[in-house]
């Protein structure tokens, strides 16, 4: 269950800003529905696990996420222009470089949760192009697993199950915490990842097939 004391952090005033800056376009862009804000805990390591459709899911999440500042990662070299990188830090954004195997923006995820933050990932490493899932990577189960955090399982639904699209419907559904205890992370094995990241993407198809049935059949009601 969600715990409803006051968060520890605060959302800086620009981050605060953007957001609701955001939240203006995003009712302009999309019809949609936010399903789940209260499965969201105002507290402690939280890794936020989405599946990705499109560029702008990191905005998407920081829009239906309530209260707290989302951390996620970036492409290294979107970093390198400083003006440019210095607005993504504003924001949250990290960098991650894949040529180097990721070490740096690993650590940097570790530091965060430690840290009682929120850090937002993607775990199928790149975007589907039909809405479709893909196979998730491990990375995520490996960040649980150092830092014994929760994870928020979180479905993107765009219209007919594709990316979400200007002016078509779109659904952001919030599922229950998954708490470290409930993982089975007993050991740092391989095979004990795969099977984690499995379970915890088998709870973001469920919300992805709600958010579907939410388009189709219960709009009006929600």
């Amino acid at each position: 269950m969600a715990e409803n004391k006051k968060p520890k952090e605060h959302l800086s005033w620009w981050y605060f800003l953007a957001k609701y800056v955001m939240l203006f376009f995003f009712k302009i862009l999309h019809p949609y529905r936010i399903i789940g804000r209260e499965n969201m805990p105002l507290t402690g390591k939280l890794l936020v696990c989405s599946n990705h459709v499109t560029m702008g899911d990191p905005i998407y999440l920081g829009c239906a996420i309530p209260k707290r500042q989302l951390h996620y990662m970036a492409k290294a070299e979107l970093f390198e222009n400083k003006l440019i990188g210095g607005f993504l830090k504003s924001l949250g954004a990290f960098p991650i470089s894949r040529g180097t195997g990721g070490a740096q923006g690993i650590q940097t995820a570790i530091d965060l949760l430690e840290e009682e933050k929120v850090v937002c990932m993607f775990p199928e490493g790149t975007r589907s192009k039909t809405g479709e899932l893909l196979n998730p990577k491990m990375g995520m189960v490996m960040l649980a697993y150092k830092t014994h955090c929760t994870i928020l399982p979180v479905a993107i639904v765009g219209e007919g199950g594709k990316p979400p699209k200007v002016f078509k419907k779109m659904v952001i559904n919030i599922g229950k915490p998954i708490r470290f205890e409930d993982m089975g992370l007993t050991e740092d094995s391989g095979m004990i990842y795969r099977r984690v990241s499995r379970n915890v993407f088998a709870e973001v198809q469920k919300l992805r097939e709600e958010g579907l049935d939410i388009m189709e059949n219960r709009w009006k009601k929600v």
